[in-house]
């Protein structure tokens, strides 16, 4: 989780990078901005596939997709493969759809600050009286 020191020095920088947004909206980790991005320039990857593209072993790869599928970076398909087998194949969520998942984050996460800031004056009269 971003910490608010973390936030406000993105809110006050020239420019936001990607990385940085995504991590802002979605609180995605380092590993997993790495993971979407490399995800990114595959048509369809296999857990395998995908360890060797970070260089990371096989359960730390299915761990980083799991999680990208988790935060709607990622989609899992599974095919039957015979025998009782399935073949999972990721692929990446395209950045437009990211880009609307992260605005509707950023707007309910506005909307809730407006009203902790209609609330502010009070809540500090509060705090103030308490002391």
């Amino acid at each position: 989780m971003m910490s608010l020191e973390e936030m406000h020095s993105y809110l006050v920088a020239p420019e936001i990078e990607p990385r940085q947004l995504l991590r802002c909206a979605l609180a995605v980790r380092s590993s997993e901005i790495q993971a979407y991005f490399a995800l990114l320039g595959e048509k369809r990857v296999q857990v395998e596939g995908m360890a060797r593209k970070l260089g990371k072993s096989r359960a730390t790869a299915q761990r980083l997709l799991q999680d990208l599928v988790s935060k709607g970076l990622a989609i899992r398909t599974e095919s039957f493969i015979g025998r009782g087998g399935y073949l999972y194949e990721y692929r990446a969520v395209p950045p437009e759809k990211v880009k609307e998942t992260m605005k509707r984050i950023i707007d309910e996460w506005h909307e809730k600050m407006v009203k902790y800031l209609e609330e502010f004056p009070r809540a500090v009269q509060r705090e103030a009286a308490k002391q």
